[in-house]
Parts: structure tokens; sequence; C-alpha cells
């Protein structure tokens, strides 16, 4: 529910207050004692003000009464204190959790749990007792090895274009790099090899598209 603006006598109210107070203050100041948080918190500026206006009779207890109020006061700030500082502790406990509850991950740390996670599933075909999965391995692997290729700046419509413009001693697995990726095209456009292709073929191709992705930085 929206909050409902002073309305102008409550407003001018305020104002003339603020401006009776400044301009007592200023008398009080100029004609009668100083006034200052040193002044009022001893009681000095109660005392010459009582002073001036003739009950001197009474300073004695007014001054106690100033003194009273100061040590109340005091031990009221040392309360609140203590409830500020409290206050603050558990601020700061509640704030830690939430920030490791809802920590941001970097983006390195992303990046690495994807490559992790996607080669996993590479393994888990090739490792598998389905041929079509030793298949689905080499052609996620060569699919994963093109990405890598674009994301460090090697130019090509294809992996075997982009394979070229790399240096031979760039990586020392890059023949083997090669090998692999002639066996997933193999794959890709058929042949004899559909019915050729055995599980530890499939599983040395995986593992040449596995050293040149640790020396390309990938995993």
């Amino acid at each position: 529910m929206a909050e409902h603006a002073p309305a102008p006598k409550d407003t001018m109210f305020r104002d003339a207050a603020i401006v009776v107070t400044a301009l007592v203050l200023m008398y009080v100041s100029t004609n009668i004692t100083p006034v200052s948080l040193e002044t009022v918190v001893s009681g000095e500026m109660m005392s010459n003000v009582l002073s001036f206006f003739g009950i001197d009779a009474r300073l004695t207890t007014a001054q106690n009464i100033v003194l009273s109020l100061q040590n109340t006061f005091a031990v009221l700030g040392i309360v609140f204190l203590a409830g500020a500082f409290w206050a603050t502790l558990k601020i700061r406990e509640v704030h830690h959790a939430e920030h490791e509850k809802y920590e941001p991950v970097h983006h390195e740390k992303t990046v690495e749990k994807q490559a992790i996670a996607q080669w996993q599933v590479i393994l888990d075909h090739v490792n598998s007792e389905n041929p079509a999965e030793w298949k689905l391995a080499i052609l996620e692997a060569d699919n994963i090895l093109n990405e890598v290729l674009d994301d460090q700046g090697y130019l090509g419509t294809t992996v075997a274009d982009k394979l070229k413009t790399m240096s031979s001693t760039r990586i020392s697995s890059y023949n083997e790099v090669w090998d692999a990726h002639r066996l997933r095209n193999q794959i890709a456009h058929g042949g004899a090899i559909d019915m050729e292709l055995t599980q530890k073929m499939a599983r040395n191709a995986v593992s040449q598209f596995g050293n040149a992705f640790k020396e390309l930085g990938y995993l």
C-alpha cells in the first residue's frame, strides 16, 4: 500500500518547530552559554541556563539529574553497541551462508565440468557391448575435435581443413588424431567398415582423440 504524503499543516508545524528550536539554541549559545555536545552532556549548559534565570538553588539538583541521565544513556549506548555487534555477526553469518549457496560458478570450471561429462559419455559408448555405440563414440569425439579446433582459431570448413592449418609439431598426437578422423569419415560415409569395426579399433580411435584433447587443453 502506498504511503500518504505528510499533510501541509503537519509540514508547516514541523518546519516552524525546527526554526524555533534553532533560534532558541542560537540565542542561548550567543547570550547565555556555549551550546555543544560537551556542555550538554556535562550539565554545564543547563546549569548556566538555570543560573541565567535565577534558579541557583536548583543547580545541584539539575546537575544530578543530568549526570543520572548521562549514566543511563551510557549504559543504553553500551547495550546498543553490543546488540549492533551481535546483529552484525549474525548478518555476516547469513551472508556467508547465502554466498556459498548461490556463489556463481566460474566459467572455466563450468567448461571443464562439461568437457569431462561429454568425454565420459564417449567412454561409456565405446565400452558398451553395442557396436552401434562404438561408432557413435567416434562420431561424437570427432564433433568435439571440430569444436575445439574452432575455439582455438583454426579455420576451415571441415575438421580435415582445420587440421591442415595446424602445424604437425603443434601436438605430438597430430598423426594419431588424423588416423582417428579418417576412421570417423569411413564410418560416416558408410562402406565395408560398417561390418569390420571392432571394439578394439573403436577404443584405439577414442584413445587417439583423447590424447589430442589433452594436448589441446580440452581435457
